[in-house]
């Protein structure tokens, strides 16, 4: 299987409000400051570039967030190629399934998986709406 890439137009730093694991979508908790996702209908701020600890961010690291362009991403199960995807409650992603009540964020545009922990490259579309 081909590695996951990402490719940026726009990442953007934020402080992060608690721990946060890389790869998977943060929403925003107040301004300028990030959390991870908590349910699957979240309006999401982009995916972490970098995992940061609790340890980390009281030494005062923030999150790197991707908000444009192509990401890496973590996978629920199998997605294809040209698969448009629908965020999970923890912040992974998985392939769309239709009237599931989830926040789509984009589409797999390389690195296709076939078991839960594979990453995607997802080009990431924060208007795909819910599903």
């Amino acid at each position: 299987m081909p590695a996951a890439t990402g490719n940026f137009v726009l990442d953007k730093g934020y402080r992060a409000a608690a721990a946060i694991t890389k790869f998977y979508a943060v929403k925003f908790s107040a301004t300028g400051v990030v959390t991870p996702v908590t349910g699957n209908a979240d309006l999401i701020a982009g995916f972490a570039q970098f995992g940061v600890t609790t340890a980390e961010i009281a030494r005062g690291k923030g999150c790197l967030t991707r908000v444009q362009g192509v990401t890496e991403a973590v996978a629920t199960g199998a997605i294809a190629i040209g698969v448009q995807v629908q965020l999970e409650a923890d912040g992974r992603v998985s392939a769309l399934v239709g009237a599931s009540g989830k926040r789509i964020v984009g589409r797999c545009v390389g690195a296709p998986s076939t078991n839960a922990g594979d990453r995607i490259s997802l080009e990431v579309d924060f208007n795909g709406g819910v599903a």
